[in-house]
């Protein structure tokens, strides 16, 4: 296969299953944070990070995708090619997996805020280690690419 055709394959991977990603992210998280922001709008500013992690996956594909086209003329050889469709794949399903846990996570994380909200703090932890799924992926994308 063309060395350009696979990193161009890589870039799409990328930011299509991250954009899809972070739309299921969003799409479990937001209707509770909005019945939440009806009844405790106090709680609002500090229960949207359940929206931003979501999103964030997004752009990290963004990211990835945009490294992969900006160096699409140095790809020359089927290894570069292979290096590049492998980082947009492992940004692609890292952010699939980041999306289920926080999906999964964030409206537990409101509903429990909203009961007792001195529960945040420990309760945010598994948002956050479900967002740092994403975060490796991002990691290792990078290192195939640099």
């Amino acid at each position: 296969m063309d060395p350009i055709m696979m990193a161009s394959i890589g870039a799409a991977t990328s930011i299509i299953a991250s954009a899809l990603s972070a739309a299921y992210a969003i799409s479990s998280c937001a209707p509770a944070l909005a019945s939440v922001s009806s009844e405790k709008p106090e709680l609002s500013s500090k229960l949207i990070i359940t929206i931003v992690l979501g999103e964030a996956l997004a752009i990290y594909g963004l990211l990835i995708a945009f490294m992969i086209i900006s160096q699409l003329p140095l790809v020359t050889t089927t290894a570069e090619g292979s290096r590049a469709l492998f980082a947009g794949v492992a940004m692609g399903g890292a952010a699939v997996g980041a999306s289920v846990g926080i999906a999964y996570c964030g409206p537990a994380l409101i509903t429990a805020t909203v009961e007792r909200p001195e529960s945040y703090s420990t309760n945010i932890l598994g948002l956050v280690l479900s967002e740092a799924l994403a975060i490796y992926g991002l990691l290792i994308a990078f290192m195939l690419i640099a």
